[in-house]
């Protein structure tokens, strides 16, 4: 995900369990989207499968979404691929 000058400003001064925190999300929410291009699939798709709508799927792929382990584990389902991995 790209930042604006302003928001890496204030990036700059949070503590850094909260800039980790925000740099996973990005990252999840860059890893949907690829793996969604890659697939040639669209956020209404990806809802259906998961059986929500896709006012949801658009919460979980903008912005700063408090995933839960269970959405992760839909979304890693329906994807077909791990959105995270813990070693």
């Amino acid at each position: 995900m790209k930042y604006n000058k302003q928001f890496q400003e204030q990036f700059e001064k949070v503590s850094p369990a909260i800039k980790l925190e925000m740099e996973w999300s990005c990252a999840i929410v860059d890893k949907i989207d690829a793996i969604l291009k890659r697939r040639g699939m669209s956020q209404r798709e990806l809802a259906a499968i998961i059986g929500c709508n896709e006012t949801q799927i658009k919460r979980w792929t903008r912005g700063f979404p408090n995933y839960t382990l269970a959405s992760l584990a839909k979304l890693s389902e329906a994807l077909g691929e791990p959105l995270i991995v813990v070693q």
